[in-house]
């Protein structure tokens, strides 16, 4: 009972994030609204931690993140204009999906609007650099959700659109000014994917 309360609490905390609802309506930034899809059992502690690391990458961006949990009773109306579909896989799934490529950490499919992230893997690389897994996993997941928001762009020669992504906090990544801006535009635009 304990664990599904802090999985309760983890959960909330990514949701609401901490801010209240006059802030949030006076936002004017550009939004994005991820769904996320948690088929990781073993991710749900580290979600928390993940979802304010996005929202901190994405605030440097000019960029609001608002999540919404997909769970087995919930059903979230797949509009692929609105929103972008993040979903977590267990070693199981993953390696159906991402067979052969073992250093892959996820992939996204922009005209879907849906992102893969392989959590085991994510948490095994941080463990290994002793570093906190819900804080590469918000790394891990960004660089996912921009691939959406840019796509055609590819990969980066550095920065959180490199292709290899580090676990080193002392080196915090982040999107240049050209993605944070192609990203507002986009999200501002006629077509957009976030809610307003």
């Amino acid at each position: 009972m304990a664990r599904n309360g802090f999985v309760i609490s983890a959960l909330l905390a990514c949701v609401w994030g901490g801010t209240s609802v006059t802030a949030r309506t006076a936002d004017r930034r550009p939004a994005l609204e991820v769904v996320m899809d948690n088929r990781s059992p073993s991710a749900a502690s580290e979600l928390a931690l993940a979802c304010t690391r996005i929202r901190f990458i994405f605030d440097e961006a000019g960029i609001r993140v608002t999540f919404v949990m997909q769970s087995d009773g919930l059903s979230v109306a797949a509009s692929g204009h609105d929103r972008i579909r993040l979903v977590l896989l267990d070693q199981r799934d993953a390696d159906l999906l991402i067979a052969g490529e073992v250093n892959r950490l996820g992939f996204a499919i922009p005209p879907a609007y849906r992102v893969y992230v392989h959590y085991d893997r994510v948490e095994a690389l941080a463990r290994f650099y002793h570093v906190q897994p819900g804080w590469f996993l918000g790394v891990v997941m960004a660089h996912e959700l921009a691939h959406v928001l840019l796509p055609g762009a590819g990969h980066a020669d550095a920065g959180l659109m490199a292709r290899s992504l580090s676990p080193d906090p002392k080196k915090p990544l982040a999107f240049t000014r050209q993605e944070a801006q192609v990203m507002r535009e986009r999200l501002s635009g006629e077509m957009t994917l976030a809610r307003r």
